[in-house]
């Protein structure tokens, strides 16, 4: 066995060793793992704004000490004694040897009692079996006696699977604005302007270049939204002229900014871009590219469309149909995990 799986075994075996409940007291016993922090990607920006106004909603104006999860930082080292609440992104893989999202503390025994906050089951490996190593990884990381909340039904499925049954499926936090009271202000008829997004990671360029044609003969105006680090180099540079097109972000103010327009319709691959404009009264579709927003769309009824599906007309279809927006929440479940820190804005 090769030196760095002896060493990722033996972190593993020590921890579980010292294995001990940490007593919840107030919100200076917790840390946020921020999945934001050095992200190259606004849609994590996008998500961890609304795991902060969950959290600030449990823990009132306490400002709440944060770790990032996507670089190493010392002081991950010293948190054996609080509560780590490890906030949205699909950041859960099947088989943690090969993840590269969450970086780790060489003392696992500093990450145990972590309770998942709307994360959702990386695309990665998915159809692989977990390993052995990943396993025995969650039940030393992971709480056994909180309650967790994923966003989707397919990361509670999983977590089920072995062995996590404290386990609810809330819907992304990004979504749990979504008041019925939000949706009606939507419009149902089509805006004269469109805001659209392509994702560098999932890149198709035949089906992508449709998209964008598509939304180019249909509307007045189109905007798109740079939201990842390669979109423009390996994405869009190659199959469009960048001239016929407004370009924003990737800063988030920069996309509000263009949200302030109350006659534009979204119309593209992400999915959290998406779910923004549906938080600003946005008529809203999302292009399904990978299991995330198919898997959402499924248990809340997200409006979203296969990618693949695009050359059947039924892109066309949706933009010149009236569109009603509803959608789905898991309330009971939102309220059930929120409810177990309930005390803690007292103590």
């Amino acid at each position: 066995m090769e030196r760095d799986g002896i060493s990722r075994w033996h972190r593993v075996l020590s921890a579980r060793m010292r294995r001990r409940r940490a007593e919840y007291a107030s919100a200076a016993d917790v840390v946020l793992l921020d999945t934001a922090l050095g992200s190259e990607n606004s849609g994590d920006q996008i998500i961890m704004q609304a795991c902060d106004s969950v959290c600030f909603s449990l823990w009132g104006g306490v400002g709440l000490k944060r770790i990032p999860t996507h670089y190493y930082v010392e002081e991950s080292e010293r948190l054996a004694d609080k509560v780590k609440i490890l906030c949205g992104t699909n950041i859960i893989w099947k088989n943690m040897e090969e993840q590269v999202q969450w970086a780790l503390p060489n003392d696992l025994h500093s990450y145990q009692n972590v309770c998942l906050l709307g994360t959702g089951l990386s695309d990665v490996g998915i159809e692989q079996e977990s390993s052995l190593y990943t396993k025995l990884l969650y039940h030393t990381l992971l709480s056994q006696n909180m309650l967790h909340s994923v966003r989707d039904e397919r990361a509670k499925q999983y977590l089920n699977s072995i062995g996590f049954n404290n386990v609810v499926n809330t819907a992304c936090p990004t979504m749990w604005s979504l008041t019925p009271e939000l949706l009606s202000q939507i419009p149902k008829k089509k805006g004269r302007r469109v805001l659209t997004s392509i994702t560098d990671y999932c890149f198709s360029p035949e089906e992508d270049l449709e998209m964008l044609k598509i939304l180019q003969q249909e509307y007045e105006h189109v905007t798109i939204w740079v939201q990842g680090s390669h979109d423009i180099d390996w994405c869009l540079s190659q199959i469009v002229d960048l001239n016929e097109f407004e370009l924003i972000g990737p800063s988030i103010r920069d996309l509000d900014a263009v949200l302030a327009d109350p006659d534009l319709d979204y119309v593209g691959t992400r999915l959290h871009a998406g779910i923004r404009c549906l938080n600003k009264a946005h008529r809203t579709l999302v292009i399904t590219v990978d299991n995330r927003a198919r898997q959402i769309g499924a248990d809340t009824n997200l409006p979203v469309l296969e990618r693949s599906k695009i050359h059947s007309g039924a892109l066309e279809q949706w933009i010149n149909s009236p569109q009603e927006t509803h959608i789905d929440l898991p309330l009971d479940a939102i309220e059930e995990w929120k409810s177990q820190f309930s005390l803690s804005k007292n103590s």
